[in-house]
């Protein structure tokens, strides 16, 4: 009984924030699809496929950072845990001034290398447009990369702040920051659209609600600990150490992440050219981004909790969080991929209409989602191995589906074309999951074998039958157009999806009485009408 009390509180805790996390994740995922959708017809895909090229550029540059990001949540955590509040302002002066002056130095030697960048992509890609015969798309172009290249600059510094509210494990304060900066980015895009300003309208859209979002962020941190101070006068050596030996590694994953991610798109411009197919990759490259995003409802709560265990040396509850975490994480993610890999074609028409590339834009994301659903499932993992110090397992993780990723696009692009983009991305999260979760055996104490058989074996036996409805449901859709037609055959897909694989979950061995405890007291869900009759044969068993 001794142990119940701690047990529950923990559990109490990352029930509380993944219902946070629900809230506002799904909020986000629903704001940006919605979003997308205007955008894309509005500024046409050669304008998007710029925008994304941009996104792309300032993401290298978070390799600059040394990854001393990765490590905020973590000591914040640690430290407020230990009720060490100057060693906890130590890692947040350090970190906010590293990054203040690393931002600098990035704006004062990018600004000037855009014009020369600009000028070889227009050599090597006459397709482009980035020549003196196109002096309105350079000027474009340019104004988007170095003003682009100062917001992310203005970002960096700020997430010394946000980790804030992560590392207290405090994620309603996070999502209510979250949900309105989306507001406010849904209007300023909206305004600026409208006004006729293309795409620098999404740049300056963005730098709205950064100006929002950092304010808020600062507010909140200094709220939700009012003893924090920050001066230059407490950065000290040993918070640098701290972060620098903690973040170097988990820089690794960082490039890995860039290169599986973002990296695909300017192989689609380098080999093909053309800005138009760039943006047709986005598209379907997007959506099945989203699905990533579904699991981060439990995810982002895991490391604060696992560093607050690991600190306390409970193995036992860490290890059962893993399992547990990698378990709902799977009952979620398995079959929303299936879901989306067959009904891919009447949701992309759903989503952006009958625009060119639309069908190619499917297949984008029929093939991605299964990759990202081998880059979803070791989440839990990545988190329990973060939260016990050890981004070692990530690094070497991330080696392998960088180097991976490399070998398998050059050789698929060669063998398959274009579809070798996606398809070279997919297998080498494949790879990479396949040895972090053999790799995580003795850092959690349960090997591969038996987290895949709890977490992954029921959810994809329980997908089968919607799997098969939305495949029915594409093929008799195929060539259908109009948003509305499309919208009601995934509507439909939907419907039977998530009828079938609650039906089938609920009689397999997936769910036990612990589950049902957690689901119904610590997330609430007794309080939904029919809940306790759909797990009654659970409880009974």
């Amino acid at each position: 009984m001794t142990d119940a009390g701690p047990a529950r509180a923990v559990g109490k805790t990352i029930a509380r924030n993944t219902a946070y996390n629900a809230g506002g994740r799904l909020w986000e995922a629903l704001v940006n699809l919605l979003l997308t959708a205007y955008v894309v017809p509005k500024v046409g895909m050669a304008a998007y496929g710029t925008w994304a090229l941009v996104g792309l550029f300032t993401s290298y540059f978070t390799l600059l950072d040394f990854g001393l990001g990765s490590g905020f949540s973590k000591y914040i955590a640690q430290y407020a845990a230990k009720r060490d509040t100057p060693a906890l302002s130590a890692i947040v002066s350090t970190g906010f001034f590293f990054y203040l002056v690393l931002g600098v130095a990035i704006v004062a030697v990018g600004w000037p290398c855009i014009d020369g960048l600009i000028r070889l992509i227009g050599v090597f890609y006459p397709g482009a447009g980035l020549d003196s015969v196109n002096a309105g798309t350079v000027a474009e172009v340019r104004f988007l990369l170095r003003w682009g290249l100062v917001l992310y600059a203005a970002s960096t510094p700020v997430a010394a702040f946000s980790s804030i509210q992560t590392g207290l494990q405090r994620m309603g304060v996070t999502n209510a920051i979250s949900i309105v900066s989306s507001l406010l980015k849904v209007a300023a895009t909206v305004v600026f659209l409208e006004r006729g300003h293309g795409v620098r309208g999404l740049l300056y859209a963005n730098g709205a609600v950064f100006g929002f979002f950092a304010v808020a962020c600062v507010a909140s941190a200094f709220w939700l600990a009012p003893h924090l101070r920050v001066s230059p006068g407490r950065i000290t050596r040993r918070a640098f150490g701290e972060l620098f030996s903690y973040g170097w590694r988990t820089q690794v994953a960082k490039l890995s992440n860039l290169i599986l991610f973002q990296t695909d798109k300017a192989v689609v411009f380098a080999v093909y050219g053309t800005l138009g197919l760039v943006g047709v990759y986005r598209v379907g490259e997007e959506l099945a981004g989203k699905m990533r995003q579904a699991p981060a409802l439990l995810l982002s709560a895991i490391i604060p909790a696992a560093s607050d265990l690991d600190a306390r040396g409970d193995d036992e509850r860490l290890r059962r969080l893993y399992v547990l975490s990698s378990k709902y994480t799977a009952a979620l993610t398995v079959p929303l991929v299936a879901y989306l890999a067959g009904a891919a074609g009447p949701l992309i028409r759903t989503w952006v209409g009958d625009i060119d590339g639309v069908d190619t834009a499917a297949w984008v994301m029929r093939i991605l989602v299964i990759g990202y659903l081998a880059n979803v499932i070791p989440g839990a993992g990545v988190s329990v191995a973060l939260g016990k110090g050890r981004p070692d397992v990530q690094m070497k993780a991330g080696l392998i589906a960088t180097a991976g990723n490399i070998v398998f696009t050059l050789a698929l692009l060669l063998a398959a074309g274009f579809y070798g983009i996606p398809l070279g991305t997919t297998l080498a999260m494949a790879l990479s999951c396949a040895w972090f979760m053999r790799a995580m055996g003795p850092v959690a104490g349960v090997g591969a074998v038996e987290v895949a058989r709890l977490s992954l074996l029921w959810p994809a036996v329980a997908s089968l039958p919607g799997l098969a409805g939305c495949i029915a449901g594409e093929l008799l859709s195929a060539g259908m157009t109009g948003r509305l037609p499309n919208a009601a055959v995934a509507a439909g897909c939907a419907a039977f999806f998530g009828a079938s694989y609650l039906a089938l979950i609920r009689y397999t061995p997936f769910l036990d009485e612990f589950d049902v405890d957690f689901l119904a007291n610590m997330l609430r869900l007794k309080r939904v009408p029919g809940f306790s009759a759909y797990v009654r044969r659970v409880g009974r068993a």
